[in-house]
């Protein structure tokens, strides 16, 4: 295994997202330090050199800068900051000129804001002509109650900033009326949350495929890879709990789209395309583009024969790398404890056959959590999860 002389830091993204970045990395020789708000099973890694938890990081721009600036002189070399989670992306996206000790692999906070802000996204497709699902920005209760005499139900209703929605545990809402679009609207409004209605695309859990890959400061492609849901976990509006990669032909159509919409607004970094074809006239809309890594395309990739954490961090260092789409198709990336949740309502809904189960998880498979190679994360879950359990216990009985 070559080993490098820049490290690498991961912001963020627990025992999923930042996980998967740091062993995607360390397995490739890259030496990894991860930096997080709070305790997560990501710190049990072997692939984890240090782990730091500085709590206000991820919301505030000086306290990260001071925070790099202080653990830059532990570094061998200039070290490649990657974020694996939207509100670290964002505080770092303002300091891609404030960080010369460090190579920072994204775009400038202006161009970020257009995937991290919903409602310049969703606008930047109209303008792009890129099909979505049908969005509307309402201002007040009035535009609420015009939009919602004129559009079909169940709609969905959710915020500009998906991180303000973390108090929910949810994307967005679910209204089934014009009052309880109302009552929604009024709610968020209440608690200072901008939001938007948008239609929900007709169609199964497997009709979501995602394109992921990294593109390089001139905005050309350095890394793709494709993949399918299988199964999520919520049911409605979840994140996949098992997905399979497929082959780049598959999805040839949808990776021109997404190539010429990112070049068009001068994309460099890394990107998590989601895409549904919607069941009523066989389409492809675009969901969202995360702009940071993802834990469900981390390691998978990597698996398949695409490290595109790693092709992310030779670009950032100064190192040559081929384009490549010659990657294994139908391997499977799966998260036990969302799996088994989604399993059993699917069971109970009659959505699935203990067939259908079985079959699904034979063949090649890469765990969010469990790893040969690195079984610290998945023994330590018991007791990591025990403790978590009694400080919200704690914190809810004082």
């Amino acid at each position: 295994m070559q080993e490098f002389s820049n490290p690498a830091v991961v912001l963020g993204g627990g025992a999923t997202t930042g996980l998967g970045a740091i062993r995607s990395l360390g397995r490739a020789g890259v030496t990894v330090y991860h930096i997080e708000e709070e305790q997560s099973l990501a710190k049990y890694s072997k692939y984890c050199n240090e782990y730091f938890v500085f709590p206000g990081t991820a919301h505030n721009k000086n306290e990260l800068k001071r925070m790099l600036l202080r653990l830059q002189p532990r570094m061998n070399d200039v070290a490649v900051v990657f974020p694996a989670s939207d509100l670290y992306m964002f505080v770092l996206s303002d300091l891609v000129n404030e960080l010369p000790a460090y190579h920072l692999p994204i775009v400038k906070k202006k161009v970020a804001e257009i995937l991290l802000d919903k409602r310049r996204f969703y606008q930047s497709l109209m303008k792009s002509n890129v099909a979505h699902p049908t969005t509307d920005f309402p201002e007040n209760l009035e535009d609420v109650s015009k939009i919602g005499k004129k559009i079909s139900y169940p709609t969905f209703i959710k915020p500009y900033f998906s991180e303000s929605f973390e108090r929910f545990r949810r994307k967005g809402f679910v209204a089934n009326s014009e009052a309880e679009l109302l009552e929604y609207f009024a709610l968020l409004r209440r608690l200072g949350i901008n939001c938007m209605i948008q239609e929900i695309i007709q169609g199964p859990q497997t009709n979501h495929v995602f394109l992921d890959g990294y593109f390089d400061r001139d905005s050309n492609p350095k890394a793709f890879f494709a993949r399918r849901r299988m199964r999520m976990w919520p049911l409605d509006f979840g994140n996949s709990s098992l997905c399979v990669s497929v082959r780049a032909s598959e999805i040839a159509p949808l990776k021109e789209i997404l190539f010429k919409y990112l070049r068009s607004i001068s994309w460099r970094g890394i990107f998590s395309a989601e895409f549904k074809m919607d069941q009523r006239n066989g389409v492809f809309k675009l969901l969202e583009i995360n702009s940071r890594t993802s834990g469900w395309f981390n390691t998978l990739s990597a698996r398949c024969g695409i490290n595109i954490m790693l092709v992310a961090y030779l670009d950032a260092i100064g190192r040559e790398t081929r384009y490549s789409e010659d990657y294994e198709a139908a391997v499977k990336w799966v998260h036990l404890e969302n799996d088994l949740e989604s399993t059993i309502h699917m069971f109970m809904n009659g959505d699935l056959s203990m067939g259908e189960w079985i079959s699904s998880l034979r063949g090649k498979k890469d765990h969010s959590l469990y790893a040969r190679d690195d079984l610290g994360p998945f023994f330590m879950s018991p007791a990591h999860h025990a403790v978590q359990f009694y400080h919200r216990f704690h914190r809810i009985i004082h």
